[in-house]
């Protein structure tokens, strides 16, 4: 057997040198890798592969960031506050602004709607959100500021002194008081005494009037104590009797037939439309019952014609008939005269005299209602109309005024109407609203302005005035103005003027009256904005 020679034995340090040179050459070769060596006879390094960068990113628009402003309270009747807007963007477009109210009793008007800073007006008291919205081009912002209206400050309840013993030649009972302290400005108040005595066709030497804040004269001309031609200023005044009737129990809903079933019954064609029946107390007083204009029944003669042409409830024309009609019906409801109705349950209590009958009056009589002119009812109890025929002062168109801004209430506690009334005759009818109005041209929004017996600013006809103002208003512009919002109470009254006095036009205290409101403007649009507190 071979035996295989043993190998020599390594010494320590032998060995540690070995693995020394072993390392070395291993961290040489690992070297020599990474730079790209290795192969290819040496050459240089190849340089790594480089990316192309990604494309730059646009940045998202954002809405403009948007401030409406801080809330407000303000005080009726001051009705304007300042809004200050603004915005910030991200982008350098120009930007656009548009406020709007949101929230709150419709008419809020801007002074600029499209601008960040401007002004506001607001129609009444209440609580208005309004909202500022900036666009700059792709998207929109917004923002919202609320806004109170608060009431007016509770006034003491001041009212005249009674007038029924005519000993007080001056004033007759009221109390005066310098406009400014009131917060009004004589100036421009004077501007609408002005307009009231001078303009259109008016004598200047024949008319009187009143304006009142807080149940003190604060304005007059004239003879306060003269009998005027109400015209149709009767309706609403003497339309207290339907106030006196639904206080009884009367409702606007019922039919005119089922308190008086003659209702209509001249001219005899009438009844040929089948439609008496269905005519409601509410239609009467709202010209919406279908009769026409024009009421002349006097005299034994039959008219041919039929004065109900149209269906009750279908269209608004304003109606002298209707009118009368509606007096014969509350002469039947409380049985009794109305003159004498009124005189027990108004004048009385007002501090007045009242008188009635085919004269004018005694001297010391504030309101006479004159008997029937244009109605003989084959000699019914019937002896007034409403449509025309009182003779009143305007210290008593004052009062009656003034018994309406206090919602029926009177000195001392004294209730002689219910509020509910007084808040009906100042509200137009909804139902009224869409209805046709052929003479849209002398009536113009009549349809939604017409209360019951009584005119109102409800669409805001008349900008400058607050909505909440109502009025009585005849032929030769006999007014009786209230406006709750600024415890105002306006009259005036005057002679007749003459036939032709403004041909183929309307102007103030002409021959040719309509319900056109422009007429109005000169006269309320001062009173309200002498106003400032």
């Amino acid at each position: 057997m071979r035996v295989m020679p043993r190998e020599p034995q390594i010494s320590r340090s032998e060995m540690i040198r070995r693995c020394r040179q072993a390392a070395i050459s291993i961290s040489l070769a690992l070297t020599i890798a990474a730079c790209g060596g290795g192969g290819g006879g040496g050459g240089q390094p190849t340089a790594p592969v480089q990316q192309n960068p990604p494309p730059p990113t646009t940045p998202a628009n954002t809405a403009p960031t948007v401030e409406a402003g801080d809330p407000q309270t303000i005080e009726w009747p001051t009705a304007t506050a300042q809004l200050n807007g603004s915005a910030t963007d991200d982008a350098s477009q120009t930007l656009t602004y548009a406020w709007t109210a949101t929230s709150g009793p419709s008419g809020v008007t801007f002074g600029t709607a499209n601008a960040a800073a401007t002004s506001v007006t607001f129609p009444s008291e209440g609580t208005y959100v309004l909202t500022l919205s900036v666009n700059d081009g792709s998207a929109t912002g917004t923002d919202t500021v609320t806004i109170t209206v608060n009431p007016a400050p509770a006034q003491a309840a001041v009212y005249p002194a009674s007038d029924a013993a005519n000993d007080d030649p001056v004033n007759h009972g009221w109390a005066t008081v310098a406009a400014a302290d009131v917060g009004m400005d004589q100036s421009v108040l004077d501007q609408a005494v002005n307009y009231a005595r001078t303009s259109g066709t008016v004598n200047q030497a024949d008319n009187a009037g009143m304006i009142v804040r807080g149940g003190r004269v604060v304005a007059s001309w004239g003879v306060i104590d003269q009998r005027y031609d109400m015209k149709s200023t009767t309706k609403s005044i003497g339309g207290m009797a339907l106030g006196l009737a639904m206080k009884n129990g009367l409702r606007p809903s019922d039919t005119a037939a089922s308190k008086l079933p003659t209702i209509g019954n001249k001219p005899l064609a009438n009844g040929s439309t089948g439609w008496l029946g269905e005519i409601t107390i509410e239609q009467l007083a709202t010209h919406t019952a279908g009769f026409l204009k024009d009421d002349d029944l006097t005299g034994a003669a039959e008219p041919a014609a039929a004065t109900l042409v149209d269906r009750p409830g279908t269209i608004w024309r304003y109606s002298d008939i209707g009118l009368n009609w509606l007096a014969e019906v509350l002469t039947a409801v409380l049985a009794e005269d109305l003159s004498t109705a009124l005189q027990a349950n108004v004048w009385t209590t007002l501090g007045l005299n009242s008188s009635s009958g085919p004269t004018g009056g005694g001297s010391l009589s504030d309101v006479h209602w004159r008997d029937n002119q244009y109605r003989d009812q084959d000699g019914g109890p019937y002896k007034r109309e409403l449509a025309s025929g009182m003779f009143v002062n305007v210290n008593a168109m004052a009062r009656v005024g003034l018994l309406f801004l206090r919602k029926g209430m009177w000195a001392n506690d004294q209730r002689v109407l219910e509020e509910t009334f007084v808040s009906t005759v100042s509200t137009p009818v909804a139902t009224n609203a869409n209805l046709p109005n052929p003479l849209a041209a002398e009536y113009p929004g009549a349809t939604t302005n017409y209360g019951v017996l009584w005119w109102t600013n409800a669409n805001g006809q008349l900008p400058n005035v607050p909505r909440d103002a109502y009025w009585a208003w005849g032929l030769g512009d006999s007014l009786i103005v209230v406006i709750p919002s600024l415890d105002i109470v306006a009259v005036r009254a005057g002679a007749q003027a003459a036939a032709d006095s403004s041909v183929g036009s309307r102007v103030w205290n002409d021959d040719d009256w309509n319900g056109d409101y422009a007429v109005l403007a000169p006269f309320l649009d001062p009173i309200v904005q002498s106003v400032s507190r």
